[in-house]
């Protein structure tokens, strides 16, 4: 590699350019830089023909192999197509990156002394042949993907030699898999039309039916296909099975072997895998740009404001999930219009991906598996939940925080593939998760709010606490705003980085540690203080392996300090509990006169009879029938209805052994009755 272009590698790596696994190209050279490039070129082919790829799958049929070595002095493999584009493996956090010279320019018509002459004699035809230059076989052809074969003589005729164009260089470089032998595919690297290399892990199902999706990705990824030879294209992908076969990853998360990460355009660790995805491109996956001294710069105005700091640090502890056995979970920012909600969200986001990265609530629970199989072991940021539909909240919210997609069969009745991801939740909206569900006729279930917190996000200035050296709220949300818009992605790969280099750090362990320093009173708040521990140690993490560039312990402070908000909205007690005795009091408020009279009258109620009342010392105790009752607790079991009254002193009369009461009635026997006196003051939502 000369020194121009080792110049321009490095200059490439300290902006951040990204030559991922998938979709990994080198941008075109403009002006002089790309006629010195060209001169170099013109001169390097006039002595010698393009060599082979190291370990690069060659096709090459018949006698044409020998006479290939021979004029290359190399060995070729077997496999797939030769190609001219030396292939050089850099650090694997930064992809496969191939030399800038290899890519021949193709709209530029070559020399006639340039061009490698090929004999139909020394093809084993029907064959495929790969060039990236212009060659002679029979007239001068355009580099790209050849069908050779030869036509059958008609009478005095004599066979037809003939040679058609499929598309634009394309090699078949590998066989893919997954860790646990399933869902094959091939490793596929082309030139787009610029003449730039990529390289995709393309799904073998994608060869099903007309190959129309196939072709579609192709060409919306540079590749030029002849429309008339269309149908060439699938049997030469299956044409020869390369010897070399690589692992393939199908979402983004951590390997089996925990080795390596995936991000969708690139690996982080030393293990050779590949993503493997029906889309070339993937919108809104985790991908960096401008510069990680941008992004810290903007993350040290985060400190001092406890809501961006925990944004940050739920961002990042996606990938700490699978090392410390935690589900998946996050946090919902509630807060009027125009506070900096969404602010706080997009600094988030800036840890692993730009703009695109921060999705809304206005998707459906199907759209939503997809994407969060996409951002596993990351994190999934949703703004503003009035965009979604209110009645699909609560299973939105129980599908993300378990990690699984619907089950679903296929066309012969049998199961299909379920999505499944661990990943950490950002979500904001003016209303809670509690009050969008009502808004649907749903009533949050505990399983819910601890899974995803609702936490105030109103601070002294909007979601600020301290402004620096902005006039006011409004100022500094547009800075960060702008700097996150310049500068994002880097945070999460350095800090996965710094994770891998861990080993086998017993990561439990410190979790465990911070866990004591968070007081709770009941096991959903434990549950809830487990989360914050969790949040607190990704960021801390970050802050020692110089990710962040906060104070130490200043993480640990800001997750108790939301740990604290999130007690204070929440209210003491179990949420069941809690809801269970809002329940029954609203349903005394709104059927107390009308279907409740007195036990010492013999009267009808003036609806259908839900129990009788007394009075005691000035204060009513309703009479309920387990019938009311069961209605009065909603959808929660029987017993732990009356576990929740029991519990609070709602019971003020019962038969010994029993929670009920045979009591005489006016006119109406003797049945068991649940005696309840509710209590002002309890502490219920």
């Amino acid at each position: 590699m000369d020194e121009s272009t080792q110049n321009l590698y490095a200059m490439l790596d300290e902006q951040g350019e990204n030559f991922g696994t998938v979709g990994e190209l080198i941008p075109p050279k403009t002006g002089s830089e790309e006629v010195s490039l060209m001169q170099k070129k013109t001169k390097s082919r006039a002595s010698k023909t393009p060599a082979a790829a190291p370990d690069t799958p060659v096709l090459l049929l018949g006698d044409e192999k020998a006479e290939r070595t021979e004029r290359t002095g190399r060995t070729l493999s077997n496999g797939a197509a030769c190609s001219g584009s030396p292939v050089e493996n850099l650090e694997r956090t930064q992809g496969t990156k191939f030399e800038i010279d290899s890519a021949i320019d193709p709209l530029r018509d070559a020399d006639d002394s340039q061009v490698e002459r090929l004999s139909f004699d020394k093809l084993d035809m029907p064959c495929f042949i790969v060039r990236d230059d212009w060659f002679d076989l029979g007239g001068k052809r355009k580099p790209g993907v050849w069908y050779c074969y030869e036509t059958e003589g008609k009478g005095d005729n004599p066979p037809t030699q003939t040679v058609t164009r499929i598309c634009s260089p394309l090699y078949v470089d590998g066989v893919t898999n997954t860790e646990n032998g399933q869902f094959f595919g091939r490793l596929l690297r082309f030139r787009d039309t610029l003449g730039r290399w990529r390289k995709w892990a393309m799904p073998m199902e994608l060869l099903r039916g007309s190959c129309e999706e196939l072709r579609g990705e192709l060409l919306a990824a540079g590749v030029e296909i002849e429309q008339r030879n269309r149908n060439h294209l699938a049997t030469y992908l299956q044409w020869q099975t390369p010897k070399q076969v690589i692992t393939a990853a199908t979402r983004t998360d951590w390997t089996a072997k925990g080795g390596a990460f995936v991000l969708h355009d690139r690996i982080i660790g030393s293990e050779d895998v590949h993503f493997q995805s029906e889309s070339i491109a993937a919108d809104g996956s985790a991908r960096a740009g401008g510069d990680f001294q941008g992004w810290q710069r903007m993350a040290a105005l985060c400190e001092d404001n406890p809501v961006l700091m925990l944004s940050v640090c739920v961002a990042l502890a996606g990938p700490l999930l699978v090392k410390v056995h935690r589900d998946s979970g996050g946090v919902h920012w509630v807060g009027d219009s125009s506070i900096g909600k969404t602010t706080a969200l997009i600094v988030g986001g800036s840890v692993w991906g730009g703009d695109d990265f921060k999705r809304t609530w206005r998707a459906t629970s199907n759209g939503l598996e997809g994407v969060a199989a996409l951002l596993s072991d990351t994190c999934l940021c949703l703004d503003e939940i009035s965009e979604a539909d209110p009645r699909e909240v609560g299973a939105i919210v129980y599908s993300l925080g378990n990690g699984t997609g619907k089950t679903r069969a296929n066309r012969i009745g049998s199961a299909r593939h379920v999505h499944r991801w661990r990943l950490s939740l950002l979500s904001t909206g003016e209303r809670s998760i509690s009050a969008a569900m009502q808004e649907g006729g749903k009533v949050a279930k505990a399983g819910q709010l601890v899974r995803l917190l609702n936490i105030p996000a109103a601070r002294a200035h909007g979601v600020f606490d301290e402004l620096h050296t902005f006039a006011n709220g409004r100022e500094m949300a547009d800075h960060f705003k702008t700097e996150c818009a310049k500068h994002y992605g880097y945070a999460g790969v350095k800090f996965v980085e710094y994770i891998i280099r861990q080993g086998n750090a017993d990561f439990g362990a410190t979790l465990a540690q911070i866990e004591e320093q968070f007081t709770h009173s009941d096991s959903q708040a434990a549950r809830a203080a487990s989360r914050f521990a969790l949040y607190a140690l990704g960021g801390e993490l970050a802050i020692e392996a110089g990710v962040l560039p906060w104070q130490q312990g200043a993480a640990l402070e800001a997750c108790k300090m939301m740990f604290d908000q999130w007690q204070a909205m929440r209210g003491t007690g179990a949420t069941e509990h809690k809801q269970i005795l809002q329940s029954v009091s609203d349903y005394i408020l709104k059927h107390g006169d009308t279907r409740f009279t007195d036990k010492s009258e013999n009267q009808s109620p003036k609806l259908e009879r839900a129990g009788w009342y007394t009075d005691r010392g000035g204060e009513r105790v309703y009479l309920f029938t387990s019938a009311a009752l069961k209605e009065a607790g909603g959808n929660y079991d029987f017993k732990r209805v009356l576990d929740a009254l029991d519990s609070a002193g709602w019971l003020v009369e019962r038969d010994q052994g029993k929670r009920s009461k045979k009591t005489a009635i006016t006119g109406g026997g003797k049945p068991g009755l649940y005696w309840i006196q509710s209590a002002e003051e309890s502490d219920h939502a």
